[in-house]
């Protein structure tokens, strides 16, 4: 069958049984409109065999290969397809002529989908709590740097002997803080 018998039977809604046997990435990049993929190593596989019950439907067969496309419609066949046929000229001949393609633009499977935003919200979460635990320890080693500081500052003029006694001794004089000291006792009248 040729192009132009396909293009008016897909134009006036006629039934039209049509497998595409080339592999799946060009069936994805463009194929007819209204066609299935069966690549060749599935239709050939023993399992292909037992897919299909006889039939008197016509069923087309497209592929840039006229070999491969006569092997196929042998296969469908001796399966039961007695109306198997090849598309004259393949895929290059449909598109020559300038007939409409159909394509099939890459998408994410929905499992792998899933499993890829289940692996951003993991990572975006991990950052989170890392985020939070840098914040906390930021926050507290700023406190601590704080409060030594202002320990720091609040003990800055005492000497070291002063921190130690706590008090200046009563018998002789010191040098308290740049001041001279000298400690008297008192006089009595008795």
């Amino acid at each position: 069958m040729d192009c132009v018998t396909l293009d008016t039977l897909i134009e006036n809604h006629e039934p039209v049984n049509l497998i595409d046997i080339r592999t799946k990435n060009e069936f994805r990049e463009m194929h007819i409109p209204g066609a299935r993929s069966l690549p060749f190593a599935e239709l050939a596989s023993s399992k292909g065999f037992l897919r299909y019950r006889p039939t008197i439907e016509r069923v087309y067969i497209v592929s840039d290969d006229r070999g491969q496309a006569s092997l196929a419609t042998g296969i469908l066949r001796a399966s039961g397809h007695m109306n198997a046929m090849v598309i004259d000229g393949g895929m290059k001949a449909w598109i020559g002529q300038g007939f409409p393609v159909a394509r099939n633009f890459t998408s994410l499977r929905l499992p792998n989908l899933l499993s890829a935003i289940a692996a951003v919200l993991a990572a975006v979460g991990i950052a989170f709590a890392v985020t939070k635990i840098l914040v906390a320890a930021i926050i507290l080693i700023l406190v601590g740097a704080a409060a030594l500081l202002l320990k720091v500052s609040l003990f800055a003029g005492a000497t070291a002997t002063e921190l130690r006694t706590g008090n200046m001794s009563k018998v002789e004089p010191k040098r308290w803080r740049g001041i001279d000291v000298t400690i008297t006792r008192p006089v009595h009248a008795c």
